[in-house]
């Protein structure tokens, strides 16, 4: 029987059914293309192939072989940092200059096409890492809003098979994402404590959906999952960004990440999958400024991994409502007993 879920945290639904699963060719298997790795620009040795870096981990000379991760502006940028923040009316229109900064982070030197071959140093810098770009990218007052993600194979829009993340720093805060902070905001100015308390309270009451638990974090597969076997990695404690996450709290999250990807490969093989950092703004404007100041209290750091395991139609794209074969509940359970050793 199929359910009609509510996100609380996103205010949209899911439609839970579990029968869609069984439609004939439903489940696209990955493809992996090996034969990239002596001309991709992303593997250690071919520093020459990509723009100077704007950061790395290293002890050596920069662009230069013998790092850890590293960072170079993206070559088919969206955004410049170069652009001035300027308007212009087209008509009955309006229009910005493509003012931001679009960075790739290169997660590990290795050429993996499967992140459950990462070591757990790997996750550990690599965190690091994008925690370091926004600390640094937040100190250009005109950047607002920090986009972060990771595409992970075809179907999940990745150009590149080389594991590597994408930041995107914008002068506005996108719609739906500021439909999300002002919900959340008068849902505090409500109860006196933040939306994601009240989903993390609901979901250590039901333990239905909780896949881990940690010192510091949370994973679950939530209660409206717009995606088969989606998890969430959400804060135990009032953090509301990564970058207000410790070495201490990166470190957790590095262990939780890496047992929980290991777990999704187990259950679901070579998949493509997005990860999406729940990232607020950074600077208080026009727009930011009724819930700016609130935010630590209003707000709780999480990131996403969405696999990509089944196809859109018409549907999901024509209602904004995805269809999801795998109750959430089931996919915890499979996720649980992977980490628990009874698979």
């Amino acid at each position: 029987m199929s359910e009609i879920r509510y996100d609380l945290l996103h205010d949209e639904y899911a439609l839970i059914a579990p029968e869609r699963l069984h439609r004939p060719d439903c489940y696209k298997s990955p493809r992996r293309d090996e034969a990239t790795r002596k001309s991709c620009p992303f593997c250690e040795g071919h520093e020459a192939m990509t723009p100077p870096e704007i950061f790395a981990i290293r002890d050596n000379e920069p662009n230069t072989p013998g790092w850890k991760t590293r960072v170079v502006p993206n070559l088919y940028k969206a955004v410049q940092i170069e652009a001035a923040w300027e308007s212009r009316e087209v008509g009955i229109y309006q229009a910005w200059e493509g003012l931001g900064a679009h960075e790739v982070i290169i997660d590990t030197p290795r050429h993996l096409t499967r992140m459950d071959a990462w070591s757990y140093e790997e996750y550990f810098n690599w965190l690091h890492t994008l925690r370091s770009r926004i600390n640094d990218l937040k100190n250009d007052f005109r950047l607002v809003y920090f986009s972060l993600f990771k595409n992970h194979g075809h179907y999940a829009a990745a150009t590149q098979a080389h594991p590597h993340t994408q930041l995107i720093a914008l002068p506005v805060v996108p719609k739906r994402k500021l439909d999300q902070l002002q919900r959340a905001h008068r849902y505090f100015l409500e109860r006196r404590h933040n939306i994601f308390e009240s989903v993390l309270a609901q979901e250590l009451h039901d333990r239905e959906r909780i896949v881990i638990e940690s010192d510091h974090f949370v994973v679950v597969c939530p209660f409206a999952s717009t995606f088969a076997f989606e998890v969430v990695i959400m804060s135990r404690e009032s953090a509301e960004s990564l970058i207000a996450l410790n070495d201490v709290k990166l470190q957790d999250l590095s262990d939780v990440l890496k047992r929980t990807i290991d777990a999704l490969y187990v259950e679901l093989g070579d998949f493509d999958f997005n990860i999406i950092f729940n990232t607020p703004p950074v600077q208080k404007n026009v727009v930011t400024e009724p819930f700016f100041d609130t935010l630590p209290q209003m707000w709780r750091f999480a990131l996403r991994i969405v696999p990509r395991i089944f196809r859109l139609g018409g549907f999901e794209f024509g209602s904004g409502v995805q269809i999801n074969p795998v109750p959430p509940e089931e996919a915890a359970d499979l996720l649980r007993s992977v980490i628990e050793g009874k698979a």
